[in-house]
């Protein structure tokens, strides 16, 4: 480079030297034409001869310097033109690199949140089996109770209470070991669409009139549990309905990413083939960002107590990944929230 602008300031200034000495020969013959042109007359008869030649060396000279002033342009337009490609390459890789970096970080988030859920869900497989075990004996003990005293008194109801508050324990041990162990489903063909329509019909006698429902289907079918599938819908519009306190628009949008789509390249699992997108956004009150960083962390809720246990989302996020897809979460305090979730296209 330094060799390269050493060479370029020498053709600065090489039009200036031409002219200067231009200017010198032009002011040399004007005197000597001016004080003594008679003599120098005389010395052009004197080497008359040779006239002819010096017109020819005069003009092979001229024609070389012009040659070689040409040639020079030329070569510094190249150069020039060397230099700006040279400037764009290093962009080019500038962008690159930070683009690398970019992924590279969502990419270490992910796997940080996925070392996260599958360190918690282990550790909630494990207190789920022993507390399951308390609730046995608990039920046991409370139903052996109940036969000693008379069915028409406060005891026995109280003890009622006992058995069904043991039993919703049960089914939270159930949902609990549900998300902490792979389960291996029977997946079959399914029309998504289908599946789709299927959980909007099932939840629309329990959502209020004043929530609309925009759906923009598209025929795809993916290889999966439509039970599961089912769950997931209803978790997150249920979701979507809670933080709009039952007010509000939920759009949901089917569509296809065809295989080696850019939009692909931030989730590293996926595979070389085509995706069902499913985008369901709602007009409810949004998240922070440390919330979305623990949406799907098992047992975090933002919900008041009794209203929510915290695997709602962790369990989505499961079934989700047990489907080979990915599901991401964009949301802004009062702007809403939009899920996104990827399944892999089933073609028979």
């Amino acid at each position: 480079m330094d060799f390269m602008a050493s060479h370029l300031s020498q053709r600065i200034w090489l039009p200036y030297i031409v002219a200067v000495i231009g200017l010198l020969c032009s002011v040399i013959l004007w005197v000597v034409f001016k004080n003594n042109l008679q003599a120098y007359l005389d010395l052009l008869k004197a080497v008359q001869r040779y006239l002819p030649w010096m017109a020819l060396m005069f003009g092979l000279s001229i024609t070389f310097l012009i040659s070689a002033l040409i040639r020079m342009a030329q070569l510094a337009s190249a150069r020039s033109f060397i230099l700006r490609q040279i400037n764009e390459d290093l962009k080019n890789e500038i962008s690159d690199r930070m683009s690398a970096e970019e992924t590279k970080q969502k990419l270490e988030v992910a796997l940080l949140q996925g070392q996260k859920l599958q360190a918690m869900g282990t550790l909630a497989g494990g207190i789920a089996h022993d507390f399951n075990n308390i609730l046995y004996a608990i039920i046991g003990y409370t139903e052996m109770a109940r036969e000693d005293v008379q069915k028409d008194s406060l005891v026995y109801k109280n003890l009622g209470k006992v058995i069904d508050a043991a039993h919703r324990g049960q089914d939270l041990v159930a949902r609990i070991l549900a998300f902490s162990r792979r389960q291996h489903h029977h997946f079959d063909p399914i029309n998504l669409r289908s599946t789709v329509e299927a959980a909007l019909s099932l939840l629309k006698p329990t959502i209020p009139a004043s929530v609309i429902i925009h759906f923009q289907p598209a025929d795809m079918v993916i290889l999966g549990n439509q039970t599961q599938i089912h769950q997931v819908l209803v978790n997150i519009i249920n979701n979507a309905v809670d933080a709009m306190e039952g007010e509000g628009t939920i759009n949901i949008h089917m569509s296809r990413i065809q295989s080696g789509h850019p939009f692909l390249r931030q989730f590293p699992d996926t595979r070389p083939q085509n995706y069902c997108k499913i985008e369901i956004s709602d007009t409810g009150h949004g998240m922070d960002q440390p919330t979305m960083e623990r949406i799907f962390e098992p047992f975090f809720t933002t919900k008041e107590v009794g209203k929510g246990s915290g695997l709602g989302l962790s369990i989505v996020h499961s079934i989700i990944k047990e489907h080979q897809g990915e599901i991401t979460v964009t949301s802004q305090l009062g702007h809403g929230t939009t899920f996104m979730i990827l399944l892999p296209e089933h073609t028979a």
